[in-house]
């Protein structure tokens, strides 16, 4: 087995994703100033979970008119940029070159956009928080995102996050990009989903592994259901935040990790060309 406190590791990271993930906050660019109100926002590939973390409506009759272009969008952004532009409101577009980490730099661009400096810099002081234990530099005994790495290892994630919208699939979508390895969410009835659809496989040692992400009710009682349905529990507390630095630091967490679990397979945690290719055709 790959060590991870050890440097020849890290020699398939080829693209150098370890500096990405450290320098992430702060990271992205910055709109000219506050935008009118109110807002409206869509968005695409890398962005889809701005919309989801901001609960904003996706269309606005005047104001500001957000079009986060973030791929794969099969000339939606572009036909409904067409749209926008004969409204009344401003349009404001944003395409960033490819990345996983995108969501954060849509995220911070929004926030910045709307006014909302405070949060922004709660956001980011939970990203800095996290990356004083997460970074290669730490040891695998005081690195939670190591720790998580190994017990994902050779099994299948089932993540499940009730109180953070859309977490749960950006961390999927982190997993598969990054880590390069599949992973399972619950539907929208995923207490009922848990009790039955693991309860004819789970005494066969099915290979799954639950990551509780957040803490409260719902994560108590999925906690109770799952211990005697996969194969480990893992939970992951959130910091003392607001919910949108919660959301972000665990996902942050979870960046970290899938890119410790490609190392742990030997797999090179970047974009292959292959993907590229796949955004400039679907977009």
């Amino acid at each position: 087995m790959r060590d991870l406190d050890k440097q020849e590791t890290y020699l398939v990271d080829r693209r150098g994703m370890a500096v990405e993930l450290r320098d992430l906050a702060g990271s992205g660019p910055t709109p000219q100033g506050p935008l009118p109100e109110p807002y409206g926002l869509l968005a695409y590939g890398e962005a889809w979970w701005v919309g989801r973390l901001l609960g904003l409506p996706e269309w606005t009759e005047e104001g500001t008119q957000f079009l986060l272009q973030g791929g794969y969008d099969l000339g939606a952004a572009l036909a409904l940029g067409l749209v926008a532009e004969t409204g009344r409101a401003r349009l404001e577009r944003l395409e960033l070159p490819p990345s996983p980490l995108n969501p954060y730099r849509y995220l911070r661009y929004v926030l910045l956009a709307m006014g909302k400096e405070e949060v922004l810099l709660e956001v980011d002081q939970a990203l800095l928080e996290e990356r004083r234990r997460l970074g290669p530099e730490v040891p695998l005994e005081e690195n939670p995102a190591k720790f998580l790495a190994y017990t994902l290892l050779e099994r299948t994630p089932l993540f499940y996050a009730p109180d953070h919208p859309g977490l749960q699939e950006a961390a999927q979508a982190l997993l598969a990009r990054v880590g390069k390895s599949l992973s399972l969410v619950p539907p929208p009835t995923a207490l009922e989903f848990f009790l039955t659809g693991l309860e004819a496989r789970h005494e066969q040692g099915d290979p799954l592994a639950a990551v509780l992400l957040g803490s409260g009710a719902g994560v108590a009682l999925a906690k109770e259901i799952l211990e005697s349905r996969v194969d480990t529990v893992a939970e992951l507390a959130p910091p003392e935040a607001g919910p949108l630095a919660q959301a972000l630091a665990l996902w942050y967490r979870l960046a970290w990790t899938a890119y410790y679990l490609a190392l742990l397979y030997g797999v090179d945690p970047g974009d292959p060309e292959v993907l590229l290719r796949l955004r400039e055709a679907a977009s």
